[in-house]
């Protein structure tokens, strides 16, 4: 997804006309901070402060290690006007890996015999959705969860523009939706692979067919189950759970970050069937873990039904293959799987290593949607060095 300069100059006037930066003095939310004594503390602290002294606001990252155990570390600022010092159990945008949630919510309507993965869309979405969408009448569940529709990403549109000139506004999955309506197909379902969000909003509306709200089945289904004590489905702009740090974006790429968090709020909470979920590192990691040890979903093995991605994406992101909902990565020479989330005030990180046992989450306040060089710096540089340092290869 790219911007262009017309799209930088009406968030900048935007920001400067009708948002002012938080000025809460701490953000705590009473926990445990990260284990001194853990026998790699030294090696990650001096790793995420290299991030957020070479143009990261902030950044928290967990490692959960057989060998090791678990380490939580902080760098950087949660706020930069007043100086407040990034900790390990603030809250994050978790962006695109609502889709890991949404997948797996699918997958536990699969296994209740509630839907089947076959099933074509039409069955549960109205026809004056599916017969705007490309090849909506053949699409099934399992092109959706796969990005194997042919149906174009919403934000390849001119989506963008009319948001940020209206960036409280607050979508539903049919206006959403209407930014893909009458396009051409990419290509015949099921045949190959493009990212789109708008394969993920019609999930959503499969859940709320079924389940009645996809909100209600992401708070029961995974926060309530797991007791996910830091974690939020944000529903309207204005709102700001305790702990959430805020978002920055270098708007002129010259290091000077300017405060977006109520647009990023915005994004959040208005992108609906795309979006909506704000929650701590360690509750990130509890949802992973529990989904890669079977405990939300029985037989994950059907979610890693990884489809290989074109060589251009392998090579310039990195994603060599997308599941249900999961993305499978190489960057340093171990595959991982997991999701990225990329955002326009921040970035977030998921993934486990099924050869090392490693699970990995880290979130920046510092956004990469629109920063080619952000975006590399974190979803590339940094995933590589935690897998150097996992393998004691950084000295």
């Amino acid at each position: 997804m790219k911007t262009n300069n017309l799209l930088q100059l009406i968030l900048g006037v935007c920001i400067i006309l009708f948002f002012s930066c938080s000025d809460e003095d701490d953000l705590s939310t009473d926990k445990i901070n990260c284990n001194a004594e853990h026998p790699k503390n030294t090696v990650y602290q001096d790793l995420i402060n290299n991030y957020t002294q070479s143009g990261s606001v902030g950044l928290a990252l967990l490692i959960a290690d057989p060998e090791d155990g678990l380490w939580m570390g902080s760098s950087g600022y949660a706020n930069l006007k007043n100086k407040i010092k990034m900790k390990p159990d603030y809250l994050h945008h978790t962006a695109s890996i609502y889709k890991t949630f949404i997948a797996t919510i699918i997958m536990q309507l699969v296994e209740e015999n509630k839907i089947d993965i076959n099933d074509k869309l039409k069955k549960y979405v109205d026809s004056d959705i599916t017969n705007r969408i490309a090849n909506g009448s053949d699409i099934s569940i399992k092109n959706l969860l796969q990005h194997r529709t042919g149906v174009r990403d919403i934000f390849e549109n001119d989506f963008f523009e009319g948001f940020f000139m209206n960036p409280t506004k607050q979508y539903t999955i049919k206006e959403l939706l209407e930014y893909v309506y009458d396009e051409g197909p990419l290509f015949e379902e099921g045949t190959e692979y493009h990212y789109s969000d708008a394969n993920y909003s019609l999930l959503t509306l499969v859940i709320d067919k079924v389940e009645g709200s996809h909100i209600n089945s992401i708070r029961t289904r995974i926060f309530k189950k797991l007791d996910l004590q830091d974690s939020y489905f944000l529903e309207q702009y204005s709102q700001e759970p305790i702990g959430l740090v805020d978002s920055y974006w270098d708007i002129e790429n010259n290091g000077s970050f300017e405060n977006i968090s109520e647009i990023q709020n915005a994004v959040t909470s208005g992108l609906r069937g795309s979006d909506g979920v704000v929650m701590s590192t360690y509750d990130l990691y509890l949802f992973m873990r529990a989904l890669v040890k079977g405990s939300l979903v029985k037989d994950i093995s059907s979610m890693k039904d990884f489809i290989a991605t074109p060589t251009e994406i392998q090579e310039q992101e990195g994603v060599k293959g997308y599941g249900y909902g999961l993305m499978q990565l190489n960057l340093g020479g171990k595959d991982w799987y997991g999701h990225l989330g990329n955002h326009v005030g921040s970035g977030a990180i998921m993934l486990y290593n099924q050869e090392t046992v490693v699970l990995c989450i880290a979130f920046q306040n510092t956004g990469t949607f629109f920063s080619e060089e952000s975006k590399a710096k974190f979803f590339y540089h940094l995933i590589r060095d935690v897998e150097s340092a996992v393998l004691n290869e950084i000295k």
